[in-house]
């Protein structure tokens, strides 16, 4: 999955990231977590969440925040699901791929030095500075899987 570099929180449809999952038959922070020395952060997200919407725009001012301070080093994501009453399969089906029990729940994952997926970071609702702090230790450690080793 090839992700646009230096672009806002790069949002991404459920449905069509599904797909994505079921061709390639592999984990979703997996798919998403492409490089070593990058940590992704992943906000997973449904419509109609009072706790999304409320989040939402404190997301994308901390991955404002975050951009600016480690530029190349961080990528942020949202998986966003479809729900109404009436159909509520696509934001179970998410809830079920990225292991979690509600939304918003936000991931941050790295590659380490043999470029194996290692998840660093995952809570329901929290604040942002929360987050915040979590991905200052994940680009460290991201850096450090980067830096040859002795």
């Amino acid at each position: 999955m090839s992700i646009p570099e230096g672009m806002p929180v790069t949002v991404l449809n459920f449905a069509d990231f599904k797909k994505t999952l079921d061709e390639a038959n592999d984990e979703p922070l997996t798919t998403l977590v492409e490089k070593v020395g990058t940590a992704y952060v992943v906000a997973v997200t449904r419509e109609k969440c009072p706790g999304c919407e409320e989040q939402k725009l404190l997301f994308e001012k901390l991955e404002s925040r975050m951009k600016k301070k480690y530029a190349r080093q961080i990528e942020f994501f949202r998986v966003h699901a479809f729900f109404s009453q009436e159909q509520k399969e696509e934001a179970k089906q998410c809830l079920t791929a990225f292991r979690t029990v509600a939304f918003p729940t936000y991931i941050i994952g790295i590659k380490d030095d043999v470029r194996n997926c290692r998840e660093t970071y995952r809570s329901i609702e929290p604040p942002m500075r929360e987050i915040e702090r979590n991905v200052d230790i994940s680009v460290e450690l991201a850096t450090w899987f980067e830096s040859p080793k002795q």
